[in-house]
């Protein structure tokens, strides 16, 4: 079940009892506090609220940090998969599905959490009881948990119940042929009478290879091994190829974009005890790859006829952003702005008036952010690099210029800056962030020569002070 789940991982949120207690917390037991009933989305009329969304956004970040620019993509991400799990439990509530979670699943649950944390069951007793819980609510919480699971596991294998692997198919994924290659473009002039002439001299004895290496315009002579499923080549060259015998030379193809010649190299067909001894493991990761594609086709069809609505402006204007919806992001994220400041806001919106070729308001809303946060070199970045979209180099290089002048020791800063100033072909400015990387890096190495003699000064005078 848990494997099932986690496939779809980026689909939906892995509802588990992840428990914590070696630092005194345990995931959704005995927790207390006002609830946030904000309502952040809806989903086919039901509620997503603030408190479901802050939760969420906890606990999948943890302890990790997320840089400024992560964190409207790493919000809207949580958001949406909460989406999409609402979406699967209001499905698994259309098709009155129920758990299938017994004691004994929940028995072996439990003991995995008491081995993981490395407790005896007195112990963890004592920690629930600190966090005014008990064990009874982390079983029931367990319960839950893996009932939640469960309803979510068997929508997910309804929507490809029918998905079959057929001998065909696995016969396709086995089969492999390799071969030398000739190729000519057609739009090429006289690309017909030069393969002509590389056949004829094949046929005359010399080698096909090095004749392949002087006239071929593909980028290899010898592809290496490839089954009928490879996406590179027209699907007749590789069925031609399967037709030869190893050393033949096929005659001259011809495709829709160019004119082919093939050496075969050699052939593996589905016979014999070597294709028994893969058959089936090709036809398990056939049918688990069947079953992906036929659960987002499913669920992207479910998404698409469900009326969801992001009700927080911010993320509603990144999300329509990303989708391309540039009047609808630079009205949510003007909306977003008008309720609270936050510098990337500034960006995604002169971002959308970009796309929208509002090239007034891209800048004046880029003024507007670096005279409220003069002292951000990140501002001054972003800014940069929409200018540079509009080919503006000038301005470009003053804003870069300003944005350098405020990053300081910032490794991260000074490389992106590193990288702006080579891609726009100045050599002078970039090494001048490139020498500032090896100062940074030499502080570093020195603060940490300095930290590893002052450790080792300190053990030996503990050591002499044993001694003594």
């Amino acid at each position: 079940m848990f494997n099932k789940l986690k496939k779809y991982s980026t689909v939906i949120i892995i509802v588990v009892a992840v428990a914590m207690v070696v630092t005194g917390l345990l995931y959704g037991v005995g927790s207390s506090g006002g609830s946030n009933r904000v309502t952040v989305a809806t989903v086919n009329g039901a509620d997503i609220t603030g408190e479901q969304f802050y939760y969420a956004l906890y606990n999948q970040l943890g302890s990790n940090y997320i840089s400024r620019d992560q964190e409207f993509p790493f919000k809207y991400e949580v958001l949406d998969n909460i989406i999409n799990t609402e979406l699967l439990f209001q499905e698994a509530d259309r098709l009155k599905i129920k758990s299938q979670i017994t004691e004994e699943d929940i028995d072996e649950y439990y003991a995995m959490i008491l081995e993981s944390n490395q407790m005896t069951e007195e112990e963890l007793e004592a920690e629930l009881k600190n966090n005014q819980s008990s064990i009874k609510e982390l079983r029931q919480q367990i319960k839950n948990a893996l009932d939640n699971n469960d309803r979510l596991a068997q929508v997910i294998e309804r929507s490809y119940e029918d998905v079959v692997v057929e001998e065909e198919d696995i016969v396709r994924e086995y089969e492999e042929v390799e071969f030398e290659l000739i190729r000519k473009e057609k739009e090429m002039e006289n690309a017909r009478d030069i393969i002509e002439d590389a056949l004829k001299r094949i046929e005359n004895g010399e080698d096909f290879a090095t004749i392949a290496e002087e006239v071929s315009d593909f980028h290899l002579v010898n592809i290496g091994r490839v089954n009928r499923n490879a996406y590179y080549l027209p699907t007749e060259i590789i069925e031609n190829a399967f037709t030869l015998e190893i050393g033949e030379i096929s005659e001259i193809m011809e495709a829709d974009d160019a004119y082919y010649l093939v050496k075969l190299v050699d052939k593996k067909l589905a016979v014999g005890e070597e294709y028994e001894e893969a058959r089936e493991g090709i036809k398990n990761e056939l049918l688990a790859r069947k079953q992906d594609s036929a659960f987002v086709n499913w669920f992207n069809e479910l998404k698409a006829k469900s009326k969801i609505s992001i009700k927080d402006p911010s993320l509603n204007g990144y999300r329509a952003l990303v989708h391309g919806e540039f009047e609808l992001a630079s009205k949510e994220l003007k909306k977003a702005l008008e309720q609270y400041q936050a510098p990337m806001l500034y960006v995604y919106l002169a971002e959308a008036y970009l796309a929208l070729d509002e090239n007034d308001k891209v800048i004046e809303t880029m003024n507007k952010a670096v005279d409220l946060y003069p002292e951000d070199w990140d501002l001054y970045y972003y800014y940069a690099m929409l200018q540079a979209r509009e080919d503006n180099q000038e301005d470009t290089k003053i804003l870069l210029d300003k944005a350098s002048e405020l990053a300081g020791d910032d490794f991260t800063a000074r490389y992106q800056l590193y990288i702006a100033f080579s891609q726009l072909g100045d050599e002078e400015r970039a090494q001048r962030e490139l020498d500032k990387i090896n100062e940074i890096q030499q502080m570093f190495m020195e603060a940490q020569e300095a930290l590893e003699a002052s450790v080792a000064e300190t053990e030996e005078v503990v050591e002499d002070n044993t001694e003594e």
